[in-house]
């Protein structure tokens, strides 16, 4: 070797050594009514291989929620660390001054989420379809409104080409719109996993005449991960939250193929062969979850943390609309919580942790500080070094990008009294 090249090799190396470490990344996935009472069989029959190798290399257990177990205010705390009260979020709706019922939205929420927290603190910053993400917030990122899903897609104006609805921004920087409204259009499997619904055998008399709608369900997710996917590979955010709402609306209306039938009216009892094909197609989309969360997982490294968490489980319950599933009560409390990455323990099984404990179980993977007015702890499977405290994270007023509505509040709305939310 010369001189010179010698003298390269030696530059070369200090400036490796001084490279400054890769900041960590995080994959935090929320998959909506999960339970443990369906994935831990499954697991043991190795039919939810990606959630079987988070457990492996790390943690899972239950993920304690709190009584009223409504989503809006489960995932408003996850994303927080704060109980309702603080946060703002304690229902699906509100009723307004003049006696009408109104979504809540992201503009009711009093404090800075984590999304808020890691971006201002230089973060780039992925959010697809969180609960109440919408009015968007100018994040250091992506964030698309959970108002994309919750619209007839293929009705809207700056999406999809209808004739007349409100303009409400769904995607922020507003240059992503395009991108997004493009992968509405993409048509070829997203996994191997097939809609259980095209093939599955006759579902019980309610669920088998909204078929079409329980397929909708399986595309939206698809949706949502492609917008995923395609935000990481143009950003590789160093915080990633996305949400798949399909194991919830599924499970109120299959959940009871899974419980003894004497727990329902005559009624509600399927037939064994409507029973063995409803049981079928909830198991089914519990494995064409855990495809999509490989998909989501796979551009991550063992060093990054990837959590998987779910708001509440199911219970055996009757329902508007022939609902057989519902989260009312202790035997539905515990949604689930998979974690894997540098700093995580592996192999255990998580003791204690809920709802209150992601996001400061999250900002201290993160090495930031958790503040004084949050209502979590650190989950005590991360190793990671605990920072000082600080007072709060709410020193200035959440900014949102519009008042205008989005347009999808109405079907929204009609959404959640199919699931049994509100009386007609």
């Amino acid at each position: 070797m010369t001189r010179g090249s010698a003298s390269i090799a030696l530059l070369l190396g200090v400036a490796a050594c001084a490279a400054p470490e890769a900041p960590p990344r995080v994959l935090l996935i929320g998959i909506d009514g999960a339970t443990l009472r369906v994935i831990e069989p499954m697991l043991a029959d190795g039919k939810l291989p990606n959630l079987a190798a988070i457990a492996r290399e790390g943690v899972y257990g239950p993920l304690r929620s709190e009584k009223p177990i409504y989503s809006p205010r489960i995932w408003n705390t996850i994303a927080t660390g704060m109980a309702p009260e603080k946060h703002g979020i304690d229902d699906f709706s509100t009723t307004d001054p003049d006696g009408n019922t109104r979504l809540l939205l992201a503009s009711d929420r009093k404090v800075h989420a984590l999304w808020n927290i890691a971006s201002d603190s230089g973060r780039r910053v992925s959010v697809i379809n969180w609960w109440n993400t919408y009015p968007l917030e100018p994040i250091h990122g992506v964030m698309v409104a959970d108002h994309l899903m919750g619209a007839d897609i293929r009705g809207r104006l700056t999406i999809t080409k209808a004739e007349s609805v409100s303009k409400g921004q769904l995607v922020h920087p507003i240059d992503w719109q395009p991108r997004v409204a493009a992968l509405f259009e993409r048509e070829e499997p997203i996994t191997p996993v097939p809609n259980p619904f095209d093939s599955v055998g006759p579902l019980p008399p309610g669920p088998e005449s909204r078929r079409p709608n329980l397929s909708r369900r399986f595309v939206e997710d698809g949706i949502v991960t492609r917008i995923a996917l395609d935000v990481e590979a143009e950003l590789h955010p160093e915080l990633t939250m996305v949400f798949l709402a399909g194991i919830d609306r599924i499970s109120h209306f299959l959940w009871g193929n899974l419980e003894p039938p004497e727990l329902y009216p005559e009624r509600l009892r399927p037939t064994p062969e409507q029973r063995a094909a409803g049981a079928q197609a909830l198991r089914e989309y519990y494995r064409y979850t855990d495809a999509l969360i490989g998909l989501l997982m796979s551009g991550y490294t063992s060093d990054d943390l990837v959590m998987v968490v779910s708001d509440h489980g199911f219970e055996a319950g009757v329902g508007l609309n022939a609902l057989t599933g519902v989260h009312d009560g202790d035997a539905a409390i515990d949604g689930v919580v998979f974690a894997r990455g540098r700093d995580v323990a592996r192999g255990r099984r998580v003791g204690s942790m809920t709802v209150r404990d992601v996001t400061p179980t999250v900002l201290t993977w993160m090495r930031m500080p958790v503040a004084d007015d949050m209502d979590g702890r650190v989950a005590d499977f991360v190793t990671t070094p605990r920072l000082a405290s600080i007072p709060t994270y709410d020193t200035s007023a959440v900014e949102r990008i519009t008042t205008t509505p989005s347009g999808a509040e109405h079907e929204m709305l009609e959404r959640l009294r199919a699931l049994g939310y509100f009386e007609p």
